[in-house]
């Protein structure tokens, strides 16, 4: 859309010499989308009567401008193109809704009688038609509308799911069964929507104690777009449901569009939570592998302060023994054997030892506590 750049005197001369009528014509905006705008850079507009008092020369007060604005002084307009009734003040349902009243190529008349049906329509038709001989009628194979009116209502609830599939379908939509094979849903950029037109009843409670209530139809239609609590429903009022089908195929648009929106922030979401999870066992091998190191560094440290000790009680054993004329070949056999386990122990030297393994030095330098069994009387 083409815009027009205003500062707030040209404006203030705009809205005094134009009427809002006309200005909403010439810019894609309401009535109170252009007083809000006056009133957000603290423009004055004329009342209600000043243009009855103009067009009689009647006598009229104008407020002066004020050009002192503490904020831009840059309005920018957006000119209505021929044709087009959207408003880019209103909310988004108001626009889509008359972006497709403006496509004068949309299929929204509701026809007084059917012509060239959907063939989901057909489907219906010739399903309806078998059911009223068998009740118990069913094929699983075509695809058919929920519809579910008295028969004097039945013509219009057809023309209506009618017109309403072909502009859907317009929209460039499309139809399939749900993951449960229940269908046909509505889908919109691959989000499904179940549907249904249905007769509103009136309850009759029962004269009798405990008994049941009549319904009676009223002959009100509703469509019914949705499930559970995501539901929503159109109905028969002040404006026929034939003339709502644009609002209610802008609506469905606007909750695919909010529900894809949902689904990507769901997606990164989830890429998010899946690499703070791999950042969060990455650090956690890292951590076991240092918490790893830092274990061997400290037992490697007690083991070669332990085989220190060890070496000092054998060099003490020895040279006593060798005082007292006690180094028996036994002794030295065993002094041998006790060096070359200190050898294996200490992690400065790691001489290998067919019968011991590295996990042992552990156990050996671990003081077990024992156990005290005794009984109380």
């Amino acid at each position: 859309m083409k815009t027009k750049e205003f500062s707030r005197k040209e404006l203030y001369d705009l809205v005094w010499s134009t009427s809002l009528s006309k200005l909403t014509l010439q810019y894609a905006f309401s009535n109170e989308g252009l007083k809000k705008l006056c009133k957000q850079f603290e423009i004055p507009m004329p009342d209600n009567g000043y243009w009855m008092k103009l067009k009689f020369n009647k006598e009229i007060e104008k407020p002066k401008f004020n050009p002192l604005f503490d904020g831009e002084d840059k309005i920018i307009l957006t000119i209505r193109e021929v044709g087009n009734l959207v408003n880019i003040d209103q909310s988004p349902l108001t626009i889509r809704t008359k972006e497709i009243l403006s496509d004068a190529k949309s299929p929204l008349i509701v026809p007084e009688t059917l012509s060239n049906p959907d063939i989901l329509i057909q489907n219906t038709i010739r399903f309806h038609d078998k059911s009223k001989n068998d009740h118990y009628y069913r094929d699983e194979k075509i695809d058919t509308v929920s519809i579910f009116v008295v028969q004097d209502n039945y013509s219009r609830a057809i023309r209506i799911m009618d017109a309403f599939i072909k502009l859907l379908k317009y929209r460039g939509h499309s139809f399939r069964r749900d993951i449960n094979k229940r269908g046909p849903c509505i889908v919109v950029n691959d989000v499904e929507f179940h549907f249904e037109i249905r007769e509103k009843n009136k309850r009759i409670p029962s004269e009798k104690p405990y008994g049941s209530s009549t319904y009676i139809p009223t002959g009100i239609l509703i469509i019914k777009i949705g499930e559970s609590y995501k539901a929503k429903e159109w109905s028969d009022g002040a404006v026929k449901l034939e003339n709502q089908l644009a609002k209610i195929v802008a609506k469905i648009e606007l909750e695919a569009k909010e529900e894809l929106v949902w689904r990507e922030e769901c997606r990164l979401h989830h890429i998010k939570m899946e690499e703070e999870e791999k950042i969060k066992k990455e650090f956690q091998k890292k951590r076991e592998v240092e918490l790893q190191r830092t274990k061997e560094l400290f037992n490697n440290a007690i083991y070669h302060n332990k085989s220190k000790i060890v070496r000092e009680y054998l060099n003490e054993l020895e040279t006593k023994a060798s005082l007292n004329n006690q180094l028996t070949i036994e002794l030295q056999d065993w002094l041998k054997w006790a060096k070359d386990k200190t050898d294996w122990f200490d992690p400065m030297i790691k001489k290998d030892d067919i019968l011991l393994y590295e996990s042992d030095k552990e156990d050996l330098i671990q003081i077990k506590k024992k156990d005290n069994n005794f009984y109380r009387y």
